[in-house]
């Protein structure tokens, strides 16, 4: 007997859930996007506040920018596919962004998360076209900056060590 076939809000729904928690199936598990355990999550919940606020070289941005820069267009995307006049945050907020404390840090990740909650329950509305393009392009944006951070979190790990 086959499996019926996912509808593309299925697909989109799965992917960002891979992007944000990483594949089934454990560490040695392999997805579209990542690795077993190597969701954006995970991923910046690895970063400590001082290593989230130190740009990987000299004039570019900081894990602790990238997050925020995610959450915001997380938060779009649902936002757009919720309410089609929805108002478009000021993203430079994000490049500016300075946490000041490891609270502030933990704080932000805690809105990441309900970002992409929000985004994964706005997939579960029925979507024309446009949507589906809205929210296909916020879930490969995610995963393209969620690689570029376990990349830099590779680097730090591999210099400390």
């Amino acid at each position: 007997m086959s499996t019926p076939a996912m509808s593309t809000p299925e697909v989109l729904r799965e992917m960002l859930r891979e992007v944000l928690y990483g594949p089934d199936g454990g560490p040695l598990a392999v997805g579209l996007f990542s690795v077993g355990e190597a969701g954006l999550l995970r991923t910046v919940h690895a970063f400590t506040q001082a290593q989230a606020t130190a740009p990987a070289a000299p004039g570019r941005p900081t894990p602790a920018q990238i997050t925020v820069h995610l959450r915001q267009s997380l938060d779009l995307a649902a936002a757009q596919l919720t309410d089609p006049y929805a108002l478009l945050p000021d993203e430079t907020d994000a490049w500016t962004v300075r946490f000041a404390s490891p609270q502030a840090w933990r704080t932000e990740l805690v809105s990441l998360s309900r970002a992409g909650q929000n985004l994964y329950e706005a997939l579960y509305l029925p979507l024309l076209p446009e949507g589906l393009r809205i929210a296909f392009g916020a879930v490969a944006h995610a995963a393209y900056h969620t690689g570029a951070l376990r990349f830099h979190l590779a680097n730090l790990a591999a210099a400390e060590g």
